[in-house]
Protein backbone atom coordinates (compact mmCIF):
# COMPACT_ATOMS: atom_id res chain seq x y z
CA UNK A 1 0.00 0.00 0.00
CA UNK A 2 1.16 3.62 -0.40
CA UNK A 3 0.47 6.31 1.87
CA UNK A 4 0.61 9.42 -0.46
CA UNK A 5 1.66 12.54 0.88
CA UNK A 6 0.47 15.79 -0.40
CA UNK A 7 4.17 16.36 -2.81
CA UNK A 8 6.41 19.32 -2.62
CA UNK A 9 5.51 21.56 -5.78
CA UNK A 10 7.41 24.48 -6.15
CA UNK A 11 10.24 26.48 -4.12
CA UNK A 12 8.52 27.71 -1.11
CA UNK A 13 5.61 25.82 -0.95
CA UNK A 14 4.62 24.57 2.44
CA UNK A 15 0.72 23.63 2.14
CA UNK A 16 -1.73 23.48 -0.92
CA UNK A 17 -5.55 23.80 -0.37
CA UNK A 18 -7.25 20.53 -1.29
CA UNK A 19 -10.17 22.10 -4.38
CA UNK A 20 -11.95 18.88 -5.50
CA UNK A 21 -11.44 15.44 -5.17
CA UNK A 22 -10.95 13.62 -8.98
CA UNK A 23 -11.94 10.04 -7.60
CA UNK A 24 -13.57 8.94 -4.71
CA UNK A 25 -12.79 5.80 -2.12
CA UNK A 26 -12.81 2.03 -2.98
CA UNK A 27 -12.33 3.44 -7.02
CA UNK A 28 -9.76 1.79 -9.23
CA UNK A 29 -7.54 4.30 -10.57
CA UNK A 30 -4.53 4.14 -13.60
CA UNK A 31 -1.09 5.05 -13.26
CA UNK A 32 -0.72 8.97 -14.16
CA UNK A 33 -4.80 9.53 -13.68
CA UNK A 34 -5.52 13.04 -12.03
CA UNK A 35 -6.37 12.06 -8.42
CA UNK A 36 -7.27 15.66 -6.63
CA UNK A 37 -6.41 18.92 -7.72
CA UNK A 38 -4.46 21.10 -5.21
CA UNK A 39 -4.28 24.78 -4.91
CA UNK A 40 -0.99 26.56 -4.02
CA UNK A 41 -0.29 30.60 -3.44
CA UNK A 42 1.63 29.50 -7.19
CA UNK A 43 -0.82 27.45 -9.17
CA UNK A 44 -3.68 24.94 -9.27
CA UNK A 45 -2.33 21.71 -10.17
CA UNK A 46 -3.80 18.23 -10.32
CA UNK A 47 -1.93 15.59 -8.56
CA UNK A 48 -1.78 12.41 -10.42
CA UNK A 49 -1.53 8.65 -9.39
CA UNK A 50 1.57 7.36 -8.96
CA UNK A 51 0.59 3.53 -9.81
CA UNK A 52 -2.29 2.07 -10.90
CA UNK A 53 -4.23 0.59 -8.16
CA UNK A 54 -7.40 0.99 -5.74
CA UNK A 55 -8.00 4.15 -3.47
CA UNK A 56 -8.85 2.37 -0.13
CA UNK A 57 -8.66 5.79 1.80
CA UNK A 58 -8.97 9.73 1.27
CA UNK A 59 -7.43 11.88 4.34
CA UNK A 60 -8.25 15.18 3.49
CA UNK A 61 -11.48 16.69 2.57
CA UNK A 62 -12.25 19.13 -0.18
CA UNK A 63 -11.42 22.86 1.29
CA UNK A 64 -8.67 21.35 3.81
CA UNK A 65 -5.25 22.87 3.95
CA UNK A 66 -2.58 20.52 4.09
CA UNK A 67 1.24 20.97 4.71
CA UNK A 68 3.40 19.74 2.49
CA UNK A 69 4.71 15.84 3.35
CA UNK A 70 1.39 15.15 5.27
CA UNK A 71 -0.55 11.99 3.86
CA UNK A 72 -3.90 12.84 1.55
CA UNK A 73 -4.58 9.06 0.60
CA UNK A 74 -4.32 5.63 0.94
CA UNK A 75 -3.51 3.67 -2.51
CA UNK A 76 -3.60 0.27 -2.93
CA UNK A 77 -1.20 -1.44 -5.74
CA UNK A 78 -3.05 -4.84 -5.12
CA UNK A 79 -6.44 -3.45 -6.37
CA UNK A 80 -8.30 -5.10 -3.30
CA UNK A 81 -12.14 -4.26 -3.37
CA UNK A 82 -12.93 -1.58 -0.34
CA UNK A 83 -16.37 -0.19 0.74
CA UNK A 84 -16.86 3.35 -0.29
CA UNK A 85 -16.55 6.02 2.56
CA UNK A 86 -16.48 9.80 3.34
CA UNK A 87 -13.16 11.56 3.57
CA UNK A 88 -12.31 11.46 7.10
CA UNK A 89 -9.93 14.12 8.98
CA UNK A 90 -6.62 14.91 7.08
CA UNK A 91 -3.68 12.99 8.84
CA UNK A 92 -1.35 15.91 10.25
CA UNK A 93 1.92 13.62 10.55
CA UNK A 94 3.67 12.70 7.82
CA UNK A 95 4.82 8.90 7.45
CA UNK A 96 8.15 8.47 5.52
CA UNK A 97 7.33 5.44 3.74
CA UNK A 98 5.26 7.44 1.36
CA UNK A 99 6.91 9.17 -1.56
CA UNK A 100 4.92 11.52 -4.24
CA UNK A 101 5.54 10.57 -7.66
CA UNK A 102 8.26 7.73 -7.19
CA UNK A 103 8.33 3.87 -7.35
CA UNK A 104 10.15 2.66 -4.58
CA UNK A 105 12.53 -0.46 -5.24
CA UNK A 106 13.38 -2.96 -3.00
CA UNK A 107 17.79 -2.76 -2.52
CA UNK A 108 19.76 -3.26 0.32
CA UNK A 109 20.55 -0.54 2.42
CA UNK A 110 16.98 0.76 2.17
CA UNK A 111 14.82 1.50 -0.42
CA UNK A 112 15.82 2.87 -4.05
CA UNK A 113 13.32 5.18 -5.05
CA UNK A 114 12.50 5.67 -9.21
CA UNK A 115 11.86 9.57 -9.53
CA UNK A 116 9.67 10.28 -11.73
CA UNK A 117 8.80 13.29 -13.42
CA UNK A 118 5.97 14.69 -11.61
CA UNK A 119 2.78 16.41 -13.17
CA UNK A 120 2.81 20.09 -12.22
CA UNK A 121 0.28 21.69 -13.67
CA UNK A 122 -3.03 21.36 -16.10
CA UNK A 123 -2.39 20.19 -19.57
CA UNK A 124 1.78 20.01 -19.05
CA UNK A 125 2.74 17.13 -20.84
CA UNK A 126 6.47 17.59 -20.29
CA UNK A 127 9.18 19.55 -18.94
CA UNK A 128 12.71 20.92 -19.67
CA UNK A 129 15.68 19.70 -17.41
CA UNK A 130 17.05 23.40 -16.63
CA UNK A 131 19.63 22.54 -13.92
CA UNK A 132 20.61 19.68 -11.79
CA UNK A 133 20.84 21.35 -8.39
CA UNK A 134 23.31 18.03 -6.96
CA UNK A 135 25.13 15.86 -8.89
CA UNK A 136 25.36 11.41 -8.67
CA UNK A 137 26.53 10.52 -5.03
CA UNK A 138 25.13 13.23 -3.33
CA UNK A 139 23.50 13.16 -0.09
CA UNK A 140 20.35 14.96 0.11
CA UNK A 141 17.56 15.64 2.74
CA UNK A 142 13.88 15.34 2.61
CA UNK A 143 12.40 18.70 0.65
CA UNK A 144 16.09 19.35 -0.49
CA UNK A 145 15.50 21.28 -4.80
CA UNK A 146 17.31 18.28 -6.39
CA UNK A 147 16.60 19.80 -10.05
CA UNK A 148 15.10 22.67 -11.76
CA UNK A 149 12.53 22.28 -14.43
CA UNK A 150 10.65 24.59 -17.36
CA UNK A 151 7.44 23.87 -18.48
CA UNK A 152 5.60 26.43 -20.88
CA UNK A 153 3.69 27.49 -17.54
CA UNK A 154 6.85 28.13 -15.14
CA UNK A 155 10.01 26.84 -14.07
CA UNK A 156 9.71 25.07 -10.77
CA UNK A 157 12.04 23.41 -8.45
CA UNK A 158 11.46 19.71 -7.75
CA UNK A 159 12.45 18.84 -3.79
CA UNK A 160 13.64 14.98 -2.87
CA UNK A 161 10.87 12.71 -1.90
CA UNK A 162 12.78 10.86 0.86
CA UNK A 163 16.69 11.67 2.53
CA UNK A 164 19.11 9.95 1.17
CA UNK A 165 21.52 9.27 -1.73
CA UNK A 166 21.12 10.40 -5.37
CA UNK A 167 22.24 7.22 -6.96
CA UNK A 168 21.82 8.05 -10.61
CA UNK A 169 20.77 11.11 -12.85
CA UNK A 170 18.83 9.53 -15.51
CA UNK A 171 18.25 13.21 -17.71
CA UNK A 172 20.68 16.26 -18.79
CA UNK A 173 20.24 19.98 -18.31
CA UNK A 174 18.63 20.76 -21.76
CA UNK A 175 16.61 17.61 -22.67
CA UNK A 176 12.92 17.72 -22.65
CA UNK A 177 10.96 14.99 -20.88
CA UNK A 178 7.54 13.81 -20.65
CA UNK A 179 5.80 13.46 -17.16
CA UNK A 180 6.02 10.07 -15.99
CA UNK A 181 9.39 9.70 -17.26
CA UNK A 182 11.90 8.65 -14.06
CA UNK A 183 14.82 10.78 -13.71
CA UNK A 184 16.75 10.25 -10.40
CA UNK A 185 17.19 7.54 -8.48
CA UNK A 186 17.12 7.70 -4.83
CA UNK A 187 18.49 5.26 -2.56
CA UNK A 188 17.45 6.40 1.37
CA UNK A 189 18.75 4.53 4.24
CA UNK A 190 22.79 4.75 4.53
CA UNK A 191 24.81 6.37 2.21
CA UNK A 192 25.93 3.77 -0.87
CA UNK A 193 29.14 3.58 -3.14
CA UNK A 194 27.39 5.42 -6.79
CA UNK A 195 28.58 3.74 -9.73
CA UNK A 196 29.05 5.58 -13.07
CA UNK A 197 25.69 6.15 -14.46
CA UNK A 198 24.98 3.92 -17.41
CA UNK A 199 23.17 5.98 -19.85
CA UNK A 200 23.62 8.89 -21.77
CA UNK A 201 26.36 11.25 -20.21
CA UNK A 202 24.96 14.03 -17.70
CA UNK A 203 25.76 17.19 -17.88
CA UNK A 204 26.07 18.82 -14.46
CA UNK A 205 28.03 21.41 -13.29
CA UNK A 206 30.94 20.00 -10.81
CA UNK A 207 30.20 23.24 -8.74
CA UNK A 208 26.79 21.62 -8.01
CA UNK A 209 28.00 18.57 -6.12
CA UNK A 210 28.07 19.32 -2.72
CA UNK A 211 24.93 19.30 -0.95
CA UNK A 212 23.94 22.42 0.97
CA UNK A 213 24.98 23.28 4.32
CA UNK A 214 23.13 21.09 7.06
CA UNK A 215 23.94 23.37 10.13
CA UNK A 216 20.39 24.37 10.06
CA UNK A 217 20.44 27.90 8.48
CA UNK A 218 19.91 27.00 5.14
CA UNK A 219 16.63 28.73 3.83
CA UNK A 220 16.45 26.13 0.75
CA UNK A 221 14.87 24.39 3.83
CA UNK A 222 12.84 26.46 5.62
CA UNK A 223 9.07 26.10 5.34
CA UNK A 224 7.99 29.70 3.85
CA UNK A 225 6.01 31.06 1.34
CA UNK A 226 7.20 32.59 -1.61
CA UNK A 227 6.87 36.34 -1.17
CA UNK A 228 8.63 35.60 2.57
CA UNK A 229 11.66 33.83 0.42
CA UNK A 230 11.97 37.10 -2.00
CA UNK A 231 11.48 39.69 0.93
CA UNK A 232 13.64 37.84 2.87
CA UNK A 233 16.54 37.58 -0.77
CA UNK A 234 16.14 41.13 -0.84
CA UNK A 235 16.92 41.93 2.77
CA UNK A 236 20.07 39.45 3.03
CA UNK A 237 17.99 37.53 5.84
CA UNK A 238 18.44 33.96 6.52
CA UNK A 239 15.53 32.29 6.80
CA UNK A 240 16.49 29.86 9.09
CA UNK A 241 16.72 32.43 11.87
CA UNK A 242 13.00 34.02 11.35
CA UNK A 243 10.18 32.61 13.84
CA UNK A 244 7.29 30.94 11.86
CA UNK A 245 4.06 32.32 12.73
CA UNK A 246 2.10 30.35 10.23
CA UNK A 247 0.69 26.78 10.68
CA UNK A 248 3.65 24.26 10.88
CA UNK A 249 6.23 26.81 11.50
CA UNK A 250 5.59 28.23 8.00
CA UNK A 251 7.24 32.11 7.80
CA UNK A 252 5.27 34.20 6.23
CA UNK A 253 6.20 37.49 4.74
CA UNK A 254 5.02 39.69 7.83
CA UNK A 255 7.53 37.47 9.93
CA UNK A 256 10.66 38.53 7.87
CA UNK A 257 9.83 41.76 8.14
CA UNK A 258 8.93 41.70 11.85
CA UNK A 259 12.38 39.86 12.45
CA UNK A 260 14.19 42.61 9.67
CA UNK A 261 13.05 45.43 11.89
CA UNK A 262 13.75 43.77 15.76
CA UNK A 263 17.60 43.44 14.72
CA UNK A 264 20.74 45.01 13.92
CA UNK A 265 21.40 45.32 10.33
CA UNK A 266 24.77 43.67 10.70
CA UNK A 267 23.03 40.61 12.61
CA UNK A 268 20.52 40.59 9.82
CA UNK A 269 22.52 38.94 6.87
CA UNK A 270 22.85 34.98 6.81
CA UNK A 271 26.31 33.78 7.87
CA UNK A 272 28.91 33.68 4.91
CA UNK A 273 29.12 29.89 3.83
CA UNK A 274 32.81 28.52 3.76
CA UNK A 275 33.16 28.45 -0.31
CA UNK A 276 35.28 29.37 -2.78
CA UNK A 277 34.25 32.65 -4.29
CA UNK A 278 31.49 32.69 -7.30
CA UNK A 279 33.41 34.25 -10.58
CA UNK A 280 31.12 36.28 -13.08
CA UNK A 281 30.84 34.70 -16.28
CA UNK A 282 33.23 36.84 -18.55
CA UNK A 283 30.94 39.77 -20.76
CA UNK A 284 31.82 38.33 -24.61
CA UNK A 285 33.92 41.18 -26.38
CA UNK A 286 32.28 43.51 -28.89
CA UNK A 287 31.70 41.81 -32.30
CA UNK A 288 31.76 37.84 -30.75
CA UNK A 289 28.82 36.32 -31.47
CA UNK A 290 26.53 35.04 -28.87
CA UNK A 291 24.75 31.41 -29.05
CA UNK A 292 21.76 30.74 -26.87
CA UNK A 293 20.05 27.45 -26.77
CA UNK A 294 16.59 27.67 -28.60
CA UNK A 295 14.22 26.11 -25.73
CA UNK A 296 12.18 26.85 -23.01
CA UNK A 297 9.90 29.62 -22.82
CA UNK A 298 11.89 30.90 -25.82
CA UNK A 299 10.71 27.92 -27.89
CA UNK A 300 7.15 27.76 -26.50
CA UNK A 301 6.28 31.14 -27.76
CA UNK A 302 8.01 30.30 -31.38
CA UNK A 303 5.96 27.31 -31.33
CA UNK A 304 2.46 29.06 -30.62
CA UNK A 305 3.62 31.66 -33.11
CA UNK A 306 3.78 29.26 -35.74
CA UNK A 307 0.51 27.70 -35.39
CA UNK A 308 -1.06 31.24 -35.23
CA UNK A 309 0.66 31.89 -38.14
CA UNK A 310 0.30 28.73 -40.41
CA UNK A 311 -3.06 28.66 -38.97
CA UNK A 312 -5.28 31.64 -39.15
CA UNK A 313 -5.48 33.88 -42.25
CA UNK A 314 -4.27 37.31 -40.63
CA UNK A 315 -6.01 40.59 -41.99
CA UNK A 316 -4.95 43.62 -40.49
CA UNK A 317 -6.75 46.90 -39.91
CA UNK A 318 -4.91 50.23 -38.87
CA UNK A 319 -6.83 53.22 -36.81
CA UNK A 320 -5.28 56.64 -35.83
CA UNK A 321 -7.38 58.33 -33.11
CA UNK A 322 -6.88 61.45 -31.97
CA UNK A 323 -6.08 61.00 -27.89
CA UNK A 324 -5.89 64.73 -27.13
CA UNK A 325 -9.00 64.89 -24.90
CA UNK A 326 -7.94 61.01 -23.47
CA UNK A 327 -4.55 61.85 -22.14
CA UNK A 328 -6.28 65.43 -20.47
CA UNK A 329 -9.04 62.69 -18.44
CA UNK A 330 -5.96 60.35 -17.73
CA UNK A 331 -4.17 62.83 -16.08
CA UNK A 332 -6.96 63.65 -13.76
CA UNK A 333 -7.95 60.35 -12.91
CA UNK A 334 -3.96 59.79 -12.41
CA UNK A 335 -4.14 62.36 -9.95
CA UNK A 336 -6.96 60.68 -8.12
CA UNK A 337 -5.71 57.60 -8.28
CA UNK A 338 -2.83 58.59 -6.34
CA UNK A 339 -4.40 59.60 -3.48
CA UNK A 340 -4.91 56.17 -3.04
CA UNK A 341 -1.82 54.73 -4.12
CA UNK A 342 -2.81 53.40 -7.30
CA UNK A 343 -1.18 54.46 -10.64
CA UNK A 344 -3.77 54.79 -13.65
CA UNK A 345 -2.14 54.21 -16.73
CA UNK A 346 -4.12 54.36 -20.00
CA UNK A 347 -4.65 50.74 -20.56
CA UNK A 348 -7.53 50.36 -18.39
CA UNK A 349 -9.38 53.15 -20.27
CA UNK A 350 -8.35 51.14 -23.73
CA UNK A 351 -10.16 47.95 -21.91
CA UNK A 352 -13.08 49.14 -20.87
CA UNK A 353 -13.26 51.04 -24.88
CA UNK A 354 -12.12 47.81 -26.06
CA UNK A 355 -15.09 46.08 -23.81
CA UNK A 356 -18.11 48.24 -24.87
CA UNK A 357 -16.93 47.93 -28.68
CA UNK A 358 -16.63 44.13 -28.96
CA UNK A 359 -19.87 43.82 -26.87
CA UNK A 360 -21.32 46.02 -29.98
CA UNK A 361 -19.48 43.98 -32.56
CA UNK A 362 -19.45 40.56 -30.74
CA UNK A 363 -18.12 38.52 -34.31
CA UNK A 364 -14.31 39.90 -32.79
CA UNK A 365 -14.75 38.58 -29.17
CA UNK A 366 -14.01 34.66 -29.18
CA UNK A 367 -12.38 31.48 -30.49
CA UNK A 368 -13.26 28.23 -33.13
CA UNK A 369 -13.85 25.21 -31.52
CA UNK A 370 -12.13 22.90 -33.48
CA UNK A 371 -13.97 19.79 -31.71
CA UNK A 372 -17.42 21.06 -32.40
CA UNK A 373 -16.40 23.22 -35.63
CA UNK A 374 -18.08 26.00 -33.97
CA UNK A 375 -17.52 29.79 -33.80
CA UNK A 376 -17.49 30.64 -30.17
CA UNK A 377 -18.46 34.45 -29.22
CA UNK A 378 -18.86 34.33 -25.20
CA UNK A 379 -20.99 37.43 -23.96
CA UNK A 380 -18.10 37.58 -21.61
CA UNK A 381 -14.99 39.52 -22.11
CA UNK A 382 -11.95 38.34 -20.89
CA UNK A 383 -8.73 40.40 -22.12
CA UNK A 384 -5.60 38.22 -22.63
CA UNK A 385 -2.85 41.25 -22.23
CA UNK A 386 0.41 40.54 -23.55
CA UNK A 387 3.48 41.50 -21.16
CA UNK A 388 7.28 41.92 -21.66
CA UNK A 389 8.57 39.82 -19.08
CA UNK A 390 12.41 38.64 -18.80
CA UNK A 391 11.47 35.01 -20.16
CA UNK A 392 9.49 36.42 -23.05
CA UNK A 393 5.97 37.45 -24.24
CA UNK A 394 3.42 36.08 -21.41
CA UNK A 395 -0.44 36.98 -21.71
CA UNK A 396 -2.17 36.21 -18.74
CA UNK A 397 -5.77 37.19 -18.58
CA UNK A 398 -8.21 39.69 -16.89
CA UNK A 399 -11.64 38.18 -16.96
CA UNK A 400 -14.94 39.98 -17.22
CA UNK A 401 -13.59 43.18 -18.27
CA UNK A 402 -17.13 44.36 -19.42
CA UNK A 403 -18.29 43.95 -15.59
CA UNK A 404 -15.43 45.80 -13.83
CA UNK A 405 -14.55 49.81 -13.01
CA UNK A 406 -11.34 51.66 -14.37
CA UNK A 407 -9.76 51.60 -10.80
CA UNK A 408 -10.72 48.09 -10.32
CA UNK A 409 -8.97 47.05 -13.58
CA UNK A 410 -6.13 49.43 -12.86
CA UNK A 411 -5.34 47.59 -9.53
CA UNK A 412 -5.94 44.36 -11.20
CA UNK A 413 -3.68 44.72 -13.99
CA UNK A 414 -1.12 46.44 -11.96
CA UNK A 415 -1.26 42.88 -9.80
CA UNK A 416 -1.20 40.24 -12.84
CA UNK A 417 1.40 42.16 -14.74
CA UNK A 418 3.82 42.50 -11.71
CA UNK A 419 3.24 38.48 -10.76
CA UNK A 420 3.92 37.50 -14.64
CA UNK A 421 7.34 39.83 -14.33
CA UNK A 422 7.73 37.58 -11.56
CA UNK A 423 6.75 34.63 -12.37
CA UNK A 424 4.47 34.15 -10.32
CA UNK A 425 1.38 34.06 -12.39
CA UNK A 426 -1.25 31.07 -12.13
CA UNK A 427 -1.45 28.80 -14.47
CA UNK A 428 -5.30 29.22 -14.46
CA UNK A 429 -4.61 32.87 -15.16
CA UNK A 430 -3.25 32.59 -18.77
CA UNK A 431 -6.10 30.72 -20.29
CA UNK A 432 -9.23 31.52 -21.40
CA UNK A 433 -8.91 34.81 -23.14
CA UNK A 434 -11.86 36.02 -25.82
CA UNK A 435 -9.40 38.99 -26.77
CA UNK A 436 -6.27 39.96 -26.77
CA UNK A 437 -4.11 43.43 -26.36
CA UNK A 438 -0.47 43.92 -26.77
CA UNK A 439 0.57 47.16 -26.33
CA UNK A 440 4.13 48.70 -27.09
CA UNK A 441 3.50 51.66 -27.03
CA UNK A 442 5.64 52.73 -23.85
CA UNK A 443 9.13 51.45 -25.50
CA UNK A 444 7.96 53.22 -29.23
CA UNK A 445 7.03 52.34 -32.77
CA UNK A 446 4.48 54.11 -34.60
CA UNK A 447 2.75 50.61 -36.03
CA UNK A 448 3.02 47.08 -36.34
CA UNK A 449 1.12 43.86 -37.79
CA UNK A 450 0.16 41.90 -34.41
CA UNK A 451 -0.10 37.93 -34.39
CA UNK A 452 -3.41 36.97 -32.94
CA UNK A 453 -3.09 35.42 -29.59
CA UNK A 454 -4.49 31.75 -31.16
CA UNK A 455 -7.24 30.21 -30.60
CA UNK A 456 -8.36 34.20 -30.35
CA UNK A 457 -10.40 35.67 -33.07
CA UNK A 458 -8.73 39.05 -32.81
CA UNK A 459 -5.80 40.88 -31.35
CA UNK A 460 -5.38 44.92 -30.70
CA UNK A 461 -2.12 46.55 -31.11
CA UNK A 462 -1.69 49.57 -29.28
CA UNK A 463 1.36 52.26 -30.31
CA UNK A 464 2.68 55.11 -28.73
CA UNK A 465 1.23 58.54 -28.54
CA UNK A 466 2.86 61.42 -31.03
CA UNK A 467 2.27 65.16 -31.14
CA UNK A 468 1.64 66.88 -34.42
CA UNK A 469 -0.41 69.61 -35.93
CA UNK A 470 -3.99 68.21 -36.65
CA UNK A 471 -7.23 69.99 -38.53
CA UNK A 472 -10.08 71.06 -35.04
CA UNK A 473 -13.65 71.98 -36.08
CA UNK A 474 -14.69 74.92 -34.15
CA UNK A 475 -17.57 77.60 -33.95
CA UNK A 476 -15.21 79.74 -36.36
CA UNK A 477 -14.02 77.07 -38.59
CA UNK A 478 -11.13 74.59 -39.15
CA UNK A 479 -8.19 75.63 -37.06
CA UNK A 480 -4.87 74.09 -37.19
CA UNK A 481 -3.79 72.80 -33.64
CA UNK A 482 -0.96 70.83 -31.45
CA UNK A 483 -2.99 67.34 -31.37
CA UNK A 484 -2.31 64.04 -29.56
CA UNK A 485 -2.44 60.71 -32.13
CA UNK A 486 -2.02 56.88 -31.63
CA UNK A 487 -2.55 54.12 -33.82
CA UNK A 488 -4.61 51.09 -33.56
CA UNK A 489 -3.78 48.05 -35.37
CA UNK A 490 -6.36 45.13 -35.30
CA UNK A 491 -5.35 41.44 -36.82
CA UNK A 492 -8.04 39.14 -37.57
CA UNK A 493 -8.41 35.63 -38.24
CA UNK A 494 -9.99 36.49 -41.99
CA UNK A 495 -11.62 32.31 -41.13
CA UNK A 496 -14.36 33.34 -39.06
CA UNK A 497 -14.43 37.25 -39.25
CA UNK A 498 -14.36 39.91 -41.99
CA UNK A 499 -11.92 42.59 -42.53
CA UNK A 500 -15.06 45.00 -42.09
CA UNK A 501 -15.95 43.49 -39.05
CA UNK A 502 -12.67 44.81 -37.51
CA UNK A 503 -13.30 48.44 -39.34
CA UNK A 504 -16.43 48.98 -37.95
CA UNK A 505 -14.71 48.22 -34.20
CA UNK A 506 -12.12 50.09 -34.87
CA UNK A 507 -14.27 53.03 -35.69
CA UNK A 508 -16.33 52.42 -32.82
CA UNK A 509 -12.92 52.38 -30.31
CA UNK A 510 -12.21 55.61 -32.23
CA UNK A 511 -15.44 56.86 -31.04
CA UNK A 512 -15.03 56.05 -27.88
CA UNK A 513 -11.35 57.22 -27.37
CA UNK A 514 -11.91 60.75 -28.77
CA UNK A 515 -14.62 61.15 -26.22
CA UNK A 516 -13.51 59.62 -23.64
CA UNK A 517 -16.62 60.18 -21.57
CA UNK A 518 -18.23 58.10 -23.67
CA UNK A 519 -16.94 55.04 -22.02
CA UNK A 520 -18.56 55.35 -19.29
CA UNK A 521 -21.65 54.17 -21.22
Amino acid sequence: MIEFKLPDIGEGIAEGEIVQWKVETGETVEEHQPIVEVMTDKATVEVPAPAAGRITKILAAEGDTIPVGDVIFHLDEGGGAVAPSAPAAPARVPTPAATPAATPVGAAGGAVIEFKLPDIGEGIAEGEIVQWKVAAGASVEEHQPIVEVMTDKATVEVPAPAAGTIVQILAAEGETVPVGTVIFHLQTGAAVPVAAPAAAPVAVAAAAASAPSTNGHSSAKVLAVPSARRVARELGIDLGRVPGSGRNGVIRRADVESFASSVPAAAVAAPAAPTAPVVAAPIPPAGEDIRRPFRGVRRKIADAMVRSKTTAMHFTVVEEVDVTDLVAVRAKAKAIGKESGVNVTYMPFIMKAVASALAKFRSLNGHLDEGTQEIVNPAAIHLGIATDTPNGLIVPVVPNVQAKGLLQLTTELADLAARTREGRVKPEELRGSTFTITNAGNIGGTLATPIINFPDIAILGVHRIVKRPGVVETPDGDQIAVRQYMNFSCSVDHRLADGADAARMLAYLRTLLENPGLIAL
